[in-house]
């Protein structure tokens, strides 16, 4: 698994896991320049969403190869992680070993359900997402409203990923990210975590999984669709989330 970091290695740690539809680094363009300040930032590109490409197992084999990372660079202790759509279940993960020392944690827009119906909405749109970036990317960014948000560079990164990405990858990663069943209890009592879901969020599904968890804080942010929090404001996005960012 490569892993890329950002900032200076002897700050807190913040671990960023990242969405299926904005795979590495480009989740997090926007609050990336405001972390580095404080912390020592580090986004794991997760398997079968990589370039190049690697296979896609399970989110319990992504989430431990990132501890192993962890664990061989000498972090065992985390400040701040981050998931986001599909990394939630990842992160959520990482969260379940208790060894692991987080001070704050948050989960944006989680898909943390287990539905065949969810996970085959998910694959038909990955394989839209696909065919398009294979034959007419730039017609393709142009008319899709969620990837208005990227810079050249990361819709070069986008490309490639999906260019590398077979049809039995993108099924194995649709069904697995609605296949999750969260634990009845959470042990983190010393962690602070938020889930954080927009009003319009299509991942709003999962709200009856995530309130009968009955951990953390749930925030619902007024007119925000997925994601759309942390990409159009976020400094505001980072202080929901429990930072203090100035």
């Amino acid at each position: 698994m490569k892993v890329e970091t950002f900032g200076d290695s002897e700050k807190p740690v913040a671990l960023l896991v990242h969405s299926i539809f904005y795979p590495g680094v480009t989740s997090y363009r926007t609050i990336l320049p405001l972390l580095i300040k404080d912390y020592y930032v580090v986004i794991p590109n997760l398997e079968g969403l990589d370039h190049p490409h690697s296979e896609f197992v399970s989110a319990r084999c992504q989430s431990d190869k990132i501890i192993d990372w962890l664990k061989d660079h000498n972090i065992y202790r985390i400040a701040f992680l981050l998931g986001s759509s599909y990394g939630t279940s990842v992160a959520f993960e990482i969260l379940k070993d208790i060894n692991l020392k987080i001070d704050k944690a948050a989960l944006d827009s989680p898909a943390m359900k287990s539905s065949k119906l969810q996970g085959l909405k998910l694959y038909l749109e990955m394989k839209r997402t696909s065919k398009g970036l294979k034959k007419h990317p730039n017609e393709f960014f142009s008319k899709t409203k969620k990837y208005k948000y990227l810079n050249k560079e990361d819709e070069r990164y986008c490309i490639d990923v999906y260019r590398d990405i077979d049809n039995d990858c993108l099924k194995k990663i649709a069904f697995s990210c609605y296949d999750y069943t969260l634990p009845s209890v959470l042990y983190r009592d010393d962690t602070d975590l938020v889930f954080l879901f927009g009003e319009k969020d299509k991942s709003k599904i999962n709200l009856p999984e995530i309130k009968s968890l009955d951990a953390g804080k749930i925030k619902i942010i007024d007119g925000m669709s997925h994601m759309q929090y942390m990409f159009e404001d976020p400094q505001q996005f980072l202080r929901e989330c429990g930072l203090d960012i100035s």
